[in-house]
């Protein structure tokens, strides 16, 4: 008799894992995540979602738990490699991608499933939102414009008492964007005369907030609507449009990206001390930046999660920041880079 229930408890087990590494298979109507997980994750992250070794526990983990499930969906999808830290622990366990071996509808469910077990209580994901992670569509400089713009300047650029208007504003139509992507990076505050108007709104910075390919796009925007009818901005336009750009996104890529193991002032930590490094300021910036695009030891590659441009932005802070004295870092010299 025990044989019996061996061979059918068996039998409903390989059942479950068929059907979620085969959506299809068995007639099943939609994966079944915790089968999923069983089949693929517990190897790291253990049947019971407590880790072990160097790869994070699941269960009780802020990261898994977050409500915007948009972080986590991209971690499944494209691995991660380098340190990450889980209440306090450090673990460097490499996160191989998936979107190679999973349905949307499978990593969809085994999202689900890692978000409600074990105590976890977050939102579940839908097929959809991993379609959408899976093949992201960059946001028009309209889109932009409306989420991070119109509030103040109005969706017709008109602009109000406090916030000057867009549609004709000389900065914003001129032959060189330079002046407006420098207000949309660093910000300004305190009162500004336009066309004999007094304005006295904060306008706030954008660094990090906004890539290049998103500021071209919004810049676009704004210089070829209300009437205005000024040239379109490129991504070279704003990787060119001067120094103080330039360091601004590369300190605000810096903080969001590399300070956590590098330290905030370039000290050290996890990572290596940057400043004062050779390695950084050293005359030919090649080996530096192959280390930045290619990754090395716990050192994750950015190539593909920062364009060209915005390497040699944050190269080019790193090289001018905390006692350091090289020079620029340019986007010729990023993309020398194999």
């Amino acid at each position: 008799m025990k044989s019996v229930i061996v061979v059918v408890l068996a039998s409903i087990v390989s059942a479950a894992v068929l059907a979620a590494l085969h959506p299809g298979a068995l007639g099943a109507q939609s994966p079944d995540g915790r089968a999923v997980f069983l089949a693929n994750c517990t190897t790291c992250h253990s049947p019971n979602g407590e880790g072990g070794g160097p790869y994070p526990p699941l269960a009780a983990n802020a990261d898994v738990n977050q409500i915007d499930s948009a972080n986590l969906i991209r971690v499944v999808l494209d691995g991660r490699t380098g340190p990450v830290t889980v209440d306090g622990t450090q673990y460097g366990g490499d996160m191989p991608a998936w979107r190679a071996q999973l349905s949307d509808a499978q990593i969809a469910a085994v999202l689900s499933y890692i978000r409600s077990a074990w105590g976890n209580d977050a939102p579940s994901v839908s097929p959809n939102q991993v379609a959408a992670a899976r093949e992201p569509e960059a946001l028009s400089g309209s889109a932009i414009f409306t989420l991070k713009c119109a509030a103040c300047h109005l969706a017709t650029g008109g602009g109000t008492v406090d916030f000057p208007a867009l549609a004709g504003d000389a900065i914003v139509t001129s032959a060189s964007p330079g002046s407006m992507l420098e207000i949309i990076v660093n910000g300004r505050t305190g009162p500004v005369m336009i066309d004999g108007k007094m304005y006295d709104g904060i306008m706030p910075a954008w660094p990090g907030q906004l890539t290049d390919a998103d500021l071209a796009a919004l810049a676009t925007y704004l210089r070829t609507n209300w009437g205005n009818r000024a040239a379109p901005v490129t991504e070279k336009d704003v990787v060119t449009a001067g120094a103080s750009i330039t360091l601004r996104i590369g300190e605000s890529l810096f903080a969001n990206n590399c300070a956590a193991c590098h330290g905030s002032a370039g000290q050290g930590g996890t990572g290596p001390a940057l400043a004062g490094s050779p390695r950084v300021t050293s005359d030919d910036p090649g080996t530096m930046l192959a280390t930045i695009m290619q990754g090395r030891g716990l050192m994750p590659s950015w190539r593909g999660q920062l364009s060209a441009g915005e390497v040699a932005a944050v190269a080019t802070f790193i090289r001018s920041s905390w006692g350091n004295n090289a020079g620029p870092v340019t986007v010729e010299d990023v993309t020398a880079i194999r």
